[in-house]
């Protein structure tokens, strides 16, 4: 029988809690780590929908990326997802930016992965993964690229050079942009750029792809299922399906 515990256990040997950011609140959030396990749900974002799926899926814990509670909580009103977490009698084990960082399994390598990217480095303080292109392509096919590696609705991007090297950091790390001269890359991938970063990326002639926060961390998930399927045999662990991208384009 595997219980949470075994699982924090596990995790923490691929994802330590120790080397997640000072401002995160990562672990086990809510419920008991003595509760036994016989199917989890995986999944970016827990919300309505995915309590409500993993209850009717016969599961006893969520495992997220982003946490469910980021500050202390002063209540806990029936609204609030903690509550409703405890009232269908879910446990919930986050892995933010832990997860954000581990080696060959964490978001940013598997971000790199599924944009076939060779030769890579990865660099946990910067939040940065580094690598090469298999072939040379210009700023739109590259983007082109990365909208049908990601199965992004559509992506924005910046003018540049032609792209050999390519750095990515998921979700919002948009900042990444700045270490283009420490790290020499043409190219950055990432959730989500602030208006002068676009600016700053034009003035440098680096092509600054946003492919969007749900698209740059899904990645993880199904990878993750799998590799946990491997160490824990007994415990059938799934992706969520009611979550997608919640951003439409027109």
């Amino acid at each position: 029988m595997t219980l949470v515990n075994n699982i924090l256990e596990y995790t923490e040997k691929i994802a330590p809690l120790a080397t997640q950011a000072q401002w995160d609140n990562s672990g086990l959030l809510v419920g008991d780590a003595s509760t036994a396990v016989s199917k989890a749900m995986l999944c970016l974002d827990i919300t309505d929908a995915v309590i409500d799926e993993a209850k009717n899926a016969g599961c006893e814990l969520i495992i997220s990326h982003h946490p469910v509670i980021f500050t202390p909580l002063s209540e806990i009103p029936t609204d609030h997802i903690v509550y409703k977490l405890i009232k269908a009698e879910l446990t919930a084990l986050c892995l933010h930016t832990n997860l954000d960082i581990a080696e060959n399994i964490g978001v940013n390598a598997q971000l790199a992965k599924a944009l076939k990217l060779t030769d890579t480095t990865l660099y946990p303080e910067e939040f940065l993964c580094v690598g090469n292109l298999e072939n040379e392509m210009s700023d739109n096919e590259f983007a082109t690229y990365v909208k049908n590696a990601l199965s992004c609705k559509g992506v924005r991007y910046t003018d540049g050079k032609n792209i050999k090297i390519v750095a990515v950091s998921s979700g919002g790390g948009g900042e990444a942009l700045l270490l283009h001269k420490k790290y020499d890359f043409d190219a950055l991938v990432t959730g989500e750029l602030k208006h002068h970063l676009f600016i700053y990326a034009n003035e440098q002639k680096i092509c600054a792809v946003e492919a969007g926060h749900f698209n740059t961390e899904d990645v993880v998930i199904s990878p993750l299922c799998g590799i946990l399927k491997e160490h824990f045999p007994d415990v059938e662990f799934i992706k969520s399906k009611t979550l997608t991208d919640p951003v439409n384009f027109i």
